[in-house]
């Protein structure tokens, strides 16, 4: 009976021991600094893209190659493709091209070959034309490196053009040239397209067709766009007659519907941040066009500068609108008290407990961004130790 007494009495103490040790692991203080941040009150919404552009006609029962890239800068009257009456030719014409670029760049490295300075001079192209290129890019204009790359690349591969005797490289321009003359018999010039205005091509089987043109979309109202969405959404037959368009205007529009309250603070801004995450990146600034309102939905109309293929053959895209963006100190809901009906956090100074109200500014999942005082003794202040977890706390309390 004693040896039972003194085994209960020994688990007893263990449970009190451990219930101390529980108590105060759970009593201890958690802080963490406070720190400035910035977040964005977003709404996500589904629009549509509206551009000016112009329909390139063709016959589709030809074979095209086309001669620019897909949402390419081209010019008034510059040469688009080359259309044919079968595969067979257009392969032939696409061979011959590739042909008649290698034999350019055999015959610069034969001139160079036969030079007197053995290549120096095509070195120093190859130097001034990556300077020229790197400076463009240093300051913003990638719009204006295609001379200078295209030079870069010409010559780069010119300068490792295998460097035999100059006979064989005479053997092989001449092999080149007879077998170029073979493609060229292989195929009859069917007839060319060409650009009637300044633009960016779109081939027709790698865009969609506008739905909407700039005229239109001042209209809109939230259930004709709804409904031009839906339509495009079921499917849409491409344009008969239509090998692509040329978009002719240097800026874009995009159209959406928002709440009228969310629509107010953007209107007022004059802009906002787009995000399109399906087919961009980095997100983008629209300039407010115009906002119509409708009872309590709106219509915006966003107008942007920035081009990009990916806009130039899309028409309904989903975007992420920044209605708002906050710049503060996040304040976890965990640490966030009231006292004497104010709000506010605690925090340590020191080893001393202290009080510190707070206005936030915005309320986001399970956080408020607070506006920071102008200094730790007038109110939360950056690097500020917040409590986030303990128990007990009370203004000037000492911490042990």
């Amino acid at each position: 009976m004693k040896k039972l007494l003194s085994f209960l009495a020994v688990v007893l103490l263990l449970v009190y021991i451990g219930f101390q040790v529980f108590h105060n692991l759970a009593d201890q203080i958690v802080t963490i600094d406070a720190q400035i941040v910035t977040v964005e009150d977003k709404a996500t919404c589904r629009g549509i893209l509206v551009r000016s552009s112009i329909a390139v006609p063709g016959d589709t029962g030809k074979t095209y190659e086309f001669l620019v890239e897909n949402g390419e800068k081209v010019s008034r009257g510059q040469q688009i493709a080359a259309y044919f009456a079968s595969p067979d030719e257009a392969e032939a014409f696409r061979q011959a091209q590739t042909l008649s670029d290698d034999i350019a760049n055999a015959q610069k490295a034969y001139k160079e070959i036969t030079s007197d300075d053995g290549g120096l001079t095509l070195d120093a192209v190859i130097f001034d034309s990556m300077e020229q290129v790197s400076k463009e890019l240093s300051d913003g204009r990638a719009w204006a490196i295609d001379e200078a790359y295209s030079e870069l690349v010409q010559s780069v591969i010119a300068r490792e053009y295998p460097r035999g005797s100059i006979a064989d490289l005479e053997q092989s321009i001449a092999a080149m040239q007879s077998e170029l003359n073979g493609y060229r018999n292989a195929y009859q010039n069917g007839g060319s397209l060409r650009a009637d205005t300044p633009g960016y091509f779109v081939r027709a089987s790698e865009g969609e067709a506008p739905i909407c043109t700039p005229d239109e979309m001042y209209s809109l109202t939230p259930d004709s766009l709804s409904e031009l969405i839906d339509s495009h959404e079921e499917g849409r037959e491409p344009e008969n007659g239509v090998v692509g368009y040329i978009v002719d205007g240097f800026e874009w529009f995009y159209v959406c519907e928002l709440p009228a309250e969310d629509a107010h603070p953007i209107e007022s801004a004059g802009k906002a941040s787009l995000s399109f995450p399906d087919i961009l990146a980095d997100p983008l600034t629209g300039r407010v066009e115009k906002v119509s309102y409708f009872d309590d939905r709106a219509i915006l109309i966003f107008k942007c500068g920035y081009v990009d293929h990916s806009f130039l053959g899309t028409a309904v895209e989903t975007a992420d609108v920044v209605k708002r963006s906050y710049t503060g100190i996040m304040v976890p809901g965990e640490a966030l008290h009231q006292l004497d009906g104010q709000w506010g956090v605690y925090c340590l100074s020191g080893a001393v407990m202290k009080f510190k109200p707070i206005d936030w500014v915005y309320q986001g999942d399970g956080y408020y961004i607070a506006e920071p005082s102008d200094s730790t003794s007038s109110g939360l202040y950056l690097y500020d130790k917040m409590i986030i977890k303990g128990k007990n706390l009370e203004v000037n309390k000492v911490m042990k």
